[in-house]
């Protein structure tokens, strides 16, 4: 099982810890992160996650996801195929052009699931990949797992 985690879902234990779900989907993540280093499911990164996260102002917040990222075991470049998807997402679902190339990013890395907590995206992306939150993703585990 392959999964891609968008830095929605990689900044969550920053977020304010006395938000509920913000406590539950860190747990989520700490738990994803676990099953990646036993090797239960495989962490794929994208030049975009990187981009992404090379635009953070918050030094302490980079270097963790950084860390995470280091258990990939994939890799999905950025190329001209992936824009010219991007730009079909986008205006399809609506969605701002960076999400887009998220997925469009994990589409092409042939990713189960794409776990985010951005629920905007969530609401609008109704394509052919598995748009998830972290809770979501739980429950879908468990019907692989069984």
């Amino acid at each position: 099982m392959k999964v891609y985690l968008d830095n929605s879902v990689l900044n969550r234990p920053f977020d304010n810890s006395e938000i509920t779900i913000n406590r539950l989907e860190t747990e989520i993540l700490f738990w994803i992160i676990d099953l990646i280093k036993k090797d239960k499911i495989i962490l794929v990164n994208s030049a975009m996650i990187e981009y992404e996260n090379s635009l953070n102002p918050f030094p302490e917040r980079k270097i963790f996801i950084e860390e995470i990222l280091k258990l990939s075991k994939s890799f999905q470049e950025l190329n001209l195929n992936i824009k010219k998807l991007a730009k079909i997402l986008s205006e399809k679902f609506k969605t701002e052009f960076i999400d887009a190339l998220h997925i469009a990013s994990a589409q092409f890395a042939r990713v189960d699931f794409f776990i985010t907590s951005d629920y905007n995206l969530i609401k609008k992306y109704k394509g052919e990949l598995k748009v998830i939150s972290p809770r979501q993703f739980l429950q879908e585990y468990e019907k692989y797992k069984n």
